[in-house]
């Protein structure tokens, strides 16, 4: 049995189940997996559902809208503020985890082609939790270099790799392990 995306799954034709609640409205989906896949496809398609994701989105923003403008007023900056939040949200503490969410936040959330360690410092300055001399002993490059090198024969897979054509940390990207590993620690 394998679990992907909030499905439970082992064979399309097993018993496979889909419980989501926003707001007042419930969805508890049963049956085989394509009868619960059909039905979802059949539900988010309805107008009620669609509004319901959309006042989702929009409360979503509205809270960012204000958070970010909270933090701006402290003197804060807005990527800094929104790294904050994220770290915060997701309970990240380890080093090594607030260094890959901030190369998965300059490169997902920020769009930047690169996150050099320096932009990475920058960035986790920004946030008003640490200052610039207790970001110096961290030494970026090398959390950096681990996680690409991974476990290194101890079969744990590398959180980062060089996209094709590179190879220096600055370009690293997340591997899917590296955002599976996010993932869970938001979870």
């Amino acid at each position: 049995m394998s679990v992907s995306n909030g499905w439970v799954m082992s064979d399309p034709e097993d018993e496979a189940r889909l419980y989501l609640q926003v707001g007042s409205q419930e969805i508890d989906l049963k049956g085989t997996m394509r009868e619960v896949n059909d039905e979802w496809i059949r539900i988010k398609d309805q107008d009620t559902w669609a509004s319901a994701l959309s006042k989702i989105r929009i409360a979503r923003q509205e809270a960012i809208d204000a958070s970010v403008e909270a933090m701006a007023k402290q003197g804060i900056p807005e990527s800094g503020s929104a790294f904050n939040r994220l770290i915060d949200n997701c309970g990240i503490h380890k080093t090594a985890d607030i260094i890959l969410a901030a190369v998965h936040f300059l490169r997902s959330v920020e769009k930047q082609n690169d996150s050099p360690p320096r932009v990475v410092k920058r960035l986790l300055i920004s946030t008003g939790r640490w200052t610039e001399e207790e970001i110096e002993k961290w030494n970026i490059s090398l959390y950096v270099n681990r996680m690409i090198e991974g476990g290194a024969g101890m079969g744990k897979s590398s959180l980062l790799t060089y996209p094709p054509g590179t190879d220096k940390n600055r370009y690293a990207i997340l591997t899917d392990a590296g955002i599976d590993h996010l993932e869970r620690l938001s979870a």
